[in-house]
């Protein structure tokens, strides 16, 4: 007999991988299937998608210095052709703006394209074909999109254009202006000697293209002043061809940029030189009219000279005023009555000093003489009168010398005033005419600057430099996409996820019960005592003689019943049994028949047909047309009238439901139903109930206290988790401790004993072949 685990609701549940990958293993064809059918998608794949190559460029800046914008006549912002580099950073937008790729759309024609026409993909063709074609004229610009054409030509002269089905065929000639509805184009021939046939030329709205262009070209900066340009396409040369006349243009942009720049500074330079060589004239008419206003040669040494005039006049003026006071003095002495000396050397007139030498010796004579004669001595009287007129001489000499020296004084003290008033008047002439030579300088100087500027912008014009010089050209690095193994890998990942994503989705989406496992995952305070397998035979019922796993599942739960009814202290011999499910298709009815039969090997044992709403026992042996409810609703004191025997075994008697009844939960809640059981106890070993469904109505609940022991059945793969949730839910509420599970239908592969020691134990008639696979998982 197997031993029961009765398990707790502290009981933690343990992941067992073995059993989890059993889930994953039973669907091991999808593992087989979709890596094999995403590994050949694959292929195909690869197979008719055209290559993606990837190109690039490399370009770099010249760098401007930080402080050349501060000085803004330094340079004029146009003699150089450098960025900054927060200027770099706005040029990778301007390397991909629609006016720039629009001209190399133009330059490209990669409005039109052609392709070679395959039984499945297409190949896209670049400078290869014989032929070429322009849009010469678009229509409705806005709202023209695309269209194709099948183009076939065998000659040098003309060609044949129908639609993508091949209908619609005309013919042209190489060169004609052919309207094709949506615009004009022309077609030309390069060079004669091929024959173009299954070919397809797509005409495109140049915007598109020019949107295309902006997607597929990617600029980034790197190291400072150099930029990476770079694109993915399938045709490495049109990709360089792009990327070169992308640079191309954009560089002629720039001079083209610059060289407006240029001669608009050309034009400013050239307007101010008009306007400082006249501002210069009319500073050098204001200069010339201030040196004739105010007699100016060389304001300096005119200064200098008048200063000195001033100082020596002042000197001059400072010693005729000393001889004018001496000869003052003296010409009052001589302007006295009495015949006095008169003082001599005094620096005067030789001539001066001879007659007052001449005078004083007189009068020295004539006081020697008074001292012997008297003044009427004639020889006095006589020189007194000499006296007399030498003094007038000498006082109209000194009179003569006075007015010279007078007049003298006066011309050195106009002279004087004059140079002082000419140096008083040198700080204004000074500051008017600094004034007007800074500003003859300034301008002089802006002149030749803008001179010099000039010459230079002329130069500057003259050599058109490329504003990004190409470090790397155009260069292609291989292919990038697909990536063939990558795909291959993954495709091959894929196929093996999905299955693995699709197993687990509908595992975790699934809330059907499949195995004990599942039952303890729901359950935390009850105990499965058995799993009854699968049965794929058309006999549901049990035979004594019977050796099956199926069989033998009941012998096992028989005897997991009886040592339960041992350890709850039932009486054994007469223990009733219920067996109720959640709802109905269950089995409990096959449970119920089949765990009587079991039983009734050594025991008298009797299967009441509970379930008065659906009776289901008749299923398994010939049915009595009288009952349970009969005898309820009967007169009859004891059951035995309506009991049978099943002819199954002798010791197995059935008491069917009988007669459908309108009120079956009052019949079984009848004081006589009771009575009833406490009579069969005396007549049999064990009795078992097949009621109705819990979850569908409450006819069970009146056997519940009239029963030893309830088996609550479940079915694996149809049994809801819920419905186990509501069994625990009703023993708790309940106080139930004496209610168990039995698991029903359970598959092989989630039985706990067929996969690991095989169907049978060597003399049961049942057994089965194992795959590899689950012997490997077995192990």
């Amino acid at each position: 007999m197997e031993l029961l685990d009765n398990q707790t609701a502290s009981r933690k549940h343990k992941i067992n991988l073995k059993k989890e990958l059993k889930k994953y293993v039973k669907f091991w064809p999808l593992f087989l299937i979709f890596p094999l059918l995403f590994y050949t998608a694959a292929k195909i794949y690869l197979r008719y998608t055209p290559p993606q190559y990837f190109s690039k460029t490399t370009l770099k800046f010249e760098q401007t210095s930080p402080r050349a914008a501060q000085q803004a006549l330094n340079d004029l912002k146009n003699l150089g052709v450098g960025v900054s580099n927060e200027e770099l950073d706005a040029e990778t937008v301007v390397m991909v703006s629609k006016p720039i790729l629009g001209q190399v759309v133009k330059n490209l024609n990669l409005d039109v394209k052609y392709y070679s026409v395959g039984a499945i993909k297409e190949v896209e063709y670049y400078n290869e074909l014989p032929i070429k074609a322009r849009i010469v004229e678009l229509k409705n610009p806005e709202q023209f999109g695309g269209v194709s054409y099948l183009i076939e030509s065998k000659n040098t002269s003309s060609f044949t254009l129908s639609d993508v089905e091949g209908k619609n065929l005309k013919k042209y000639n190489f060169g004609q202006v052919v309207d094709l509805g949506f615009g004009k184009v022309v077609f030309e021939r390069k060079f004669p000697s091929i024959e173009v046939k299954n070919t397809k030329v797509v005409f495109t709205n140049p915007k598109n293209v020019i949107s295309g262009l902006e997607g597929a070209l990617n600029v980034s900066i790197y190291k400072s002043l150099l930029m990476d340009i770079s694109m993915t396409s399938a045709s490495y040369r049109k990709s360089e061809a792009i990327l070169k006349e992308l640079v191309n243009v954009y560089n002629a942009e720039g001079i083209k940029d610059k060289n407006q720049e240029a001669q608009f500074t050309a034009d400013f330079i050239d307007k101010r030189l008009q306007i400082i060589t006249d501002e210069l004239e009319g500073i050098e008419n204001q200069k010339e009219g201030v040196k004739k206003d105010y007699q100016i040669t060389d304001l300096a040494a005119q200064a200098q000279m008048a200063l000195s005039n001033v100082n020596a006049n002042t000197k001059e003026l400072l010693g005729i005023a000393t001889q004018y006071d001496l000869v003052n003095s003296v010409y009052q002495l001589s302007n006295n009555s009495s015949q006095n000396l008169l003082p001599t050397g005094l620096g005067l007139s030789s001539s001066i000093d001879s007659q007052i030498s001449k005078y004083n010796e007189l009068v020295l004579t004539r006081n020697r003489v008074l001292k012997q004669a008297t003044n009427q001595n004639p020889a006095v009287v006589e020189m007194n009168k000499q006296i007399g007129i030498l003094k007038e001489g000498i006082r109209a000499n000194l009179g003569d010398v006075r007015r010279s020296l007078q007049d003298n004084m006066s011309r050195l003290q106009s002279d004087i005033n004059a140079d002082q008033s000419k140096i008083n008047k040198f700080p204004k002439q000074e500051r008017i005419f600094r004034s007007i030579d800074r500003q003859q300088n300034l301008k002089e100087a802006l002149f030749l600057f803008l001179l010099q500027k000039r010459e230079e912008n002329s130069i500057n014009l003259a050599v058109a430099l490329p504003k990004a010089k190409v470090v790397n050209p155009p260069y292609t690095t291989g292919i990038v996409a697909p990536k063939g193994q990558m795909i291959l890998y993954s495709a091959i990942a894929l196929g093996v996820i999905l299955p693995l994503l699709f197993i687990f989705i509908k595992l975790l989406l699934n809330t059907k019960i499949y195995s004990k496992e599942d039952m303890d995952s729901v359950l935390s305070n009850a105990s499965l005592i058995g799993e009854i397998p699968e049965n794929n035979d058309k006999e549901e019922l049990m035979k004594l003689d019977d050796f099956t796993v199926y069989a033998e599942s009941f012998r096992i739960l028989a005897s997991n019943l009886k040592h339960m009814l041992k350890v709850k202290g039932a009486n054994q011999k007469s223990a009733t049994i219920l067996v109720t499910s959640s709802v109905k298709g269950e089995g409990k009815t096959t449970i119920s028949m089949n765990l009587a039969v079991s039983l009734s090997g050594n025991a008298k044992v009797l299967i009441i047909g509970a379930d008065i709403r659906n009776p289901q026992l008749q299923r398994f042996v010939h049915k009595s047309k009288i009952g349970l409810t009969d005898y309820l609703v009967s007169d009859d004191i004891t059951p035995e009238a309506y009991i049978i025997d099943s002819r199954i075994n002798a010791n197995l008697d059935i008491f069917f439901s009988g007669a459908k009844s309108p009120n079956p939960n009052d019949l079984l809640d009848m004081d006589k139903f009771d009575d009833m059981i406490t009579y069969l106890r005396t007549k049999y070993d064990y009795i078992v109930m097949d009621s109705a469904p819990m979850m569908l109505v409450s006819d069970t609940l009146n056997l519940v206290d009239q029963s030893d022991y309830i088996l609550y059945v479940a079915k694996a793969n149809y049994t809801e988790k819920e419905m186990l949730l509501f069994a625990e839910n009703f023993m708790m509420e309940n106080n139930v401790n004496n209610m168990s599970f039995v698991l029903n239908n359970v598959k092989p592969q989630f039985s706990r004993y067929a996969n690991k020691y095989g169907y049978g134990y060597g003399y049961y008639n049942e057994t089965r072949s194992q795959s590899f696979i689950t012997k490997l998982l077995n192990r």
